[in-house]
């Protein structure tokens, strides 16, 4: 992913900054140079963004899924 994919991703998703950083346990840093294009999106971190873009899947669903995969996909359904 792209540096200007992984940005528009994040836009269309709605995750902000913070949003990137709270949802995949990076900090400032990390999330900063993957929007510059610095530092390579890991490929699962924009496999997700992409997945949550194109399913339309809210913040707070990821976050769900996020914080405990077995409830969260009870929660969801």
């Amino acid at each position: 992913m792209k540096a200007s994919e992984y940005r528009a991703a994040v836009a269309v998703t709605g995750l902000g900054a913070a949003g990137v950083e709270r949802l995949f346990g990076v900090d400032q840093i990390t999330s900063r140079r993957w929007a510059s294009g610095e530092v390579e999106v890991p490929r699962a971190v924009g496999l997700c963004l992409l997945l949550m873009a194109s399913a339309n899947v809210s913040v707070a669903q990821a976050e769900i899924l996020a914080d405990d995969t077995d409830t969260g996909l009870a929660k969801i359904a």
